[in-house]
């Protein structure tokens, strides 16, 4: 049961990655490279009830912006690797790879420097399965961004607080 989202999504994301291939193949840009990390706190619920267990982590990420015609919209590929402290019941940590396609929305309605984030992606780790986030993000500088997001994956809910750094 815990693999059947990896079963169907990873056609899903390789054939949305080979089909953007080409694009920046042509038009392949470093300037659209950004790198980023983040802290973040990590819940597993009980599978037997009676609570949940937490603890704190950390992500690393790098990510490609690709060309698209949306104004104010910035879609992106996200590649990184996501590691936890031990939770005190379980004794055991979560640590692996992921890839999430992302979408960022700007909102100057409400202000020129925030927008909305959504990711929808894989992990590949210890918390192997579908990876689905929503957030906001703050442009303090044209290069840099702060997110703060939430993200459902198949066996932790986390909170993550990130740093982005665009080239």
């Amino acid at each position: 049961m815990k693999h059947s989202a990896t079963r169907y999504l990873t056609p899903l994301i390789l054939t949305a990655a080979f089909t953007s291939a080409p694009a920046m193949a042509d038009g392949f840009d470093a300037s659209d490279l950004y790198v980023g990390g983040g802290v973040s706190e990590n819940v597993v619920d009980s599978p037997f009830g009676g609570g949940s267990d937490d603890a704190v982590g950390y992500t690393l990420f790098a990510g490609y912006e690709f060309d698209n015609d949306y104004s104010q919209v910035k879609t992106s590929a996200e590649i990184g690797y996501s590691e936890t402290d031990e939770f005190d019941d379980v004794n055991d940590d979560i640590s692996g790879l992921w890839l999430a396609g992302v979408i960022e929305k700007d909102l100057p309605e409400i202000s020129r420097n925030l927008f909305a984030i959504g990711r929808a992606g894989l992990d590949f780790g210890d918390d192997d399965g579908l990876l689905l986030g929503a957030g906001a993000g703050f442009h303090l500088t044209p290069k840099v961004d702060v997110r703060g997001e939430y993200l459902a994956k198949n066996a932790s809910t986390v909170y993550q607080a990130s740093l982005v750094v665009n080239f």
